[in-house]
This record gives C-alpha cells, structure tokens and sequence, in this order.
C-alpha cells in the first residue's frame, strides 16, 4: 500500500515549486501534475464540468417534459426506474475505479510506468471479471421484471428491453471506466468533459430521430441510450491512448496482488457506495413496487432535479480529488487540509443557491415545466431538494477518504444509515405517507449521517480539532434555511407566469446571493485563493485590494 512522502517542508503549501513536464496537447506524455499544473488544471476542470452540467440541465429539462408527452407519465416512469437498477450495477466498477484512479495516480507521479501498467491491466481484467459476474444479475432482473415491478398493461416486453438496453449502455459503461482512470490519474476532465458533452447531446438527438422516423416507444428510446453510450466509449479510449500511451492492454501484466488492492480499497468504497445507493436510488424502486407505476412515473419526473444538483456535487468533488491524491502523495498535508476545508465551504455556498431557488419556486416551475396537473408534486419537489445543500456540500470529504485510504468506517457508517433508511421509509409507506414519505426518509437519514459522522470523522484522520469542518456546515444549514425562506418571501410576493420572468428573477436572485457571499463572507485569503484559479493577467492585486 502507498505510503505517505516525506513530512512538507517549512516553505508555503501552495508556493511549493515541483517539477512539471511540458504537456503540449496531446502529443507528449505528462506525469501527474504537481502543484502548480494543479491550479493550472483546476479552472479548464471547473469551467468544463459548467458547461456539460448546463448542457444536461438545460437537455433534461426539455427531454423529461418532451418523453411524457409521448410515452404518457407510467411508461416514462420506466426510464427512470431503468437507470436506478443499473446503478444498482455501476457502484460496483464505480467503486473499482476510484480505487484504481488513486494508486494510477501515485504510479504516474512516480514515472514508474511499469507500475502503471499493472494497475491499469489489472483494473482492466478486473471489470471484464465484474461484468462477467454481473451478467447473471442482469438476466435474472429481466426475465422477472415484469413480476417485479408495475409495468403498465401492454409495455411488459418494451420494458424488457428498455431494460435490457441501459444495461448493455451500462456494460459498455464498464470498459469505458477502465479507460477513463487515465484522465482521472491526470487531472484532464476538461478533456473527458468533451465527450460528457457529445454523450448528453447524441443521446437526445438519437431518440428525438427514432421516435420521427419509427414512433415513439421503449424499444427507441433503448436503442438512443445505447448508441449515445457506444459515443462516450469511444472517446474515452481515444483519450487513454493519446494522454498515456504509455498504457496498454496486456494480459501478462494482470497482478493478483495489485488486484487485492484495489478490492481492498474498492471493496470498502463498494459498501460505501451501497449505503449511498439505499440512501438516493432505493426511493424509485420503492415508488413502482408499493405505490404504482403512475405514481412512480411523477416521482421520477421530479428526481431529475435531485440528479442534476447531485451531478453538479458529484462533479466538483470529482474534480478535487486527484488533487487531494497528489497532495498526500506529496505529503503536503498542510495543502491537503486547507484545499479540503476550502472545498466543503465552497461547494455549500454553491449548492444553497440551486436549492433554495428550486424549492422557493417549486410552484412556478412545476406549472412551467409540466404544467398544472402537477402542482401536487410540490411538498413532494421540496423534500427531495432541500437536504442537498448540506448533504452534498461534505462530497470532498469522500475524495479525502480515498486519498488518506481511509474508507473502512465510512463504508460501514454508510450501509448501517442505508439499511435505516429503507427500514423507515417502508414504515413511512406503510403509515400512508405515500412517496413523501420515502422522501423524507431518504433526507433524514442522510442528514444524520452527513451532519455529524462525515465531518467529524474527516478532521479525526488528519488529526484536526473535531469540530473544524462541523461548525462551517452549521453555517450552511443556517445560510440554506435562510435563502430558501427568502426565495419563498419573493414567490409570495411576485406572481411568476413565464419561463422569461422565471429566468429573470432567478438570475437577479442568483447575482445578488454571489455578490454578497463573496463580499462578506468569503476570507481574504480564500478570495486569493478562488482567484488563483485564474490566469494571471485577470487576478487582482491583493495587496491593494480587499
């Protein structure tokens, strides 16, 4: 297992000065960055992950309206439901990979390329096992579908095939993580971002021209899935081959060793995952068996918000942490504690801002997106957004855990907060609280976990106060409270009719909110350190300003 480098030295963290090759696009063969390639990095990283997510929101949010228009609520239920049992699947190479992107890492900074291969290889041979395995779990899903779940009357072999659909884009999904550690190791997702884009873009345009050319069905919408998958695959293999050509596929390289590794480490993110599994993709499931495939069908029209803000999460901290990675590697643990602080803080602060616009014009939008047969999706809408701000905002802190190797506990803490959680919303169901209750259940128990386990444990590994992460989410929980309850003062007071003025009002909402965090609650020196993001001709003089 890697050990940490030597203690850092007595000279500024973020001024350390290490050696950083010349990576002039993607021709030469650059190790992992240092310091300086980090920063370097980190705004392209930032900026792309921006541009894709606004792509997808702004492609969901007309695709989920455009697919119930032409499939009827209950059937485009399916999709959703689809996608959350090929999760089901996806945590397991998920897990995998995360670890293999962190020992990739370590390799490439050390130039040590026969290392590399073997982690690479063996992670490679290690998912065609993992697909190998899961390809009984898959047939078994399809084959009792229809007993499992609520399919509506007629849709029964469509559904099957749906399913079988995501979960071929899912196998596919599979190889395409083996290939994608290069950009993980690298710090490139401005790179991987490019086809991100392409993906979301391929996978509307091939349903919208099957349902034009053939009609609208499952069977269509399955094979656009697919096609857009195939897409994505391609792409990350071009780029595993063009940023390290150094890798390549070699049997011979496969290391059992290496493998326990990695399933040690992948094995506890595996059970972490599972745990986060029952917290945010047990609900839908839930919804379809015990309530109905229509009523599943509103659930996961309404999930799509939570998807898109826990992708903007999801994002940002996977862009932090290979940061987090080559500062352990380094052993700059002084740099490791003040990016991981400066991250929790900052992706609050950017979190309360889509929730409390969403839950404070829940109403408008409901009307403006799906119109008013709807609007009882609001209480619905609001308990399923509001926990965000505070239960995503400590998502670095699982990149410090991969970092630190350190996930033993939190994948433990993780299942026992599932299990609870699908405990109580089978009683909350079973109470009549219908899918308000699952949702509410999936917000209390992460919040329990997420308000005192995560950080609390994140300062007792680096050996920080206990309560140096807690008391800046209890300002969070504080600020999203208040936002939201403002945004809800504005909603009462100004009738919202049209997108346009729902576009306006937000935007206003949204400028003020960032002007005022920054002004008055940022630190100067977290101000400098936002501004280093940037290159230097547009960073201000902080030692005139401020």
């Amino acid at each position: 297992m890697p050990q940490a480098g030597p203690p850092a030295r007595s000279k500024p963290s973020f001024k350390a000065k290490m050696t950083v090759e010349r990576f002039d696009g993607l021709n030469t063969e650059p190790p992992v960055a240092g310091n300086a390639a980090l920063k370097k990095q980190l705004l392209p990283n930032l900026l792309s992950n921006g541009i894709v997510l606004g792509l997808n929101i702004l492609i969901s949010l007309w695709f989920t309206p455009y697919l119930i228009r032409h499939l009827g609520v209950a059937v485009y239920g399916l999709l959703p439901l689809a996608f959350t049992l090929s999760n089901y699947l996806n945590v397991i190479t998920l897990s995998l990979n995360n670890a293999a992107g962190r020992f990739l890492a370590i390799d490439l900074k050390k130039k040590d390329n026969i290392s590399a291969n073997k982690t690479f290889n063996t992670n490679f041979f290690g998912n065609i096992g993992v697909i190998v395995l899961c390809l009984p779990i898959v047939a078994a899903i399809l084959f009792f579908a229809p007993r499992l779940f609520n399919i509506p009357v007629g849709q029964e072999i469509p559904a099957q095939f749906l399913f079988l659909a995501i979960f071929t884009a899912y196998m596919l999904d599979f190889f395409r993580s083996s290939f994608s550690v290069s950009t993980w190791a690298l710090n490139r997702f401005d790179l991987r971002n490019i086809f991100g884009a392409l993906y979301f873009i391929f996978r509307a345009v091939f349903v919208v021209l099957l349902f034009l050319i053939f009609r609208p069905s499952l069977f269509h919408l399955g094979t656009g899935f697919f096609l857009a998958m195939c897409i994505r695959l391609v792409g990350d293999f071009f780029l595993c081959k063009k940023l390290t050509p150094q890798l390549h596929v070699q049997s011979s390289l496969f290391d059992r060793t290496r493998l326990g590794q990695l399933f040690s480490m992948g094995g506890w993110l595996l059970i972490n995952q599972l745990g986060i599994m029952l917290f945010l993709k047990i609900d839908l499931v839930m919804a379809n068996v015990f309530l109905g495939a229509k009523v599943a069908g509103e659930y996961g029209s309404v999930l799509v918000f939570s998807s898109l803000i826990q992708q903007v999460a999801f994002n940002m901290s996977m862009t932090l942490t290979p940061s987090f990675v080559s500062k352990f590697a380094g052993g700059d643990r002084e740099a490791l504690q003040r990016i991981s602080q400066l991250a929790v803080k900052c992706m609050g602060l950017v979190l309360v801002l889509p929730v409390g616009l969403i839950c404070g014009f829940a109403k408008p939008i409901l009307m403006i997106w799906l119109g008013k047969n709807f609007l009882h999706l609001q209480p619905l809408l609001i308990a399923l957004i509001f926990h965000l701000a505070l239960n995503l905002a400590v998502r670095p802190l699982f990149g410090l855990n991969i970092a630190l190797n350190k996930v033993r506990v939190p994948g433990l803490v993780s299942l026992a907060a599932g299990i609870f959680n699908l405990i109580l919303a089978l009683a909350l169901v079973r109470a009549g609280w219908g899918v308000l209750g699952i949702a509410l259940s999936g917000a209390m128990s992460m919040t329990g976990k997420n308000l005192v386990f995560t950080p609390l444990y994140a300062a007792h590994i680096q050996k920080l106060p206990l309560f140096t992460y807690f008391n800046k989410i209890l300002i969070l929980v504080a600020l999203n409270g208040a936002f939201t309850g403002f945004v809800f003062l504005i909603n009462g007071l100004v009738e919202v009719r049209t997108l346009l003025m729902l576009g306006l009002l937000a935007a206003a909402i949204g400028l003020a909110y960032s002007l005022l965090v920054y002004l008055f609650y940022l630190k100067k020196e977290e101000k400098t350190l936002l501004w280093e993001l940037l290159p230097s001709r547009l960073r201000p003089d902080f030692n005139e300003t401020n």
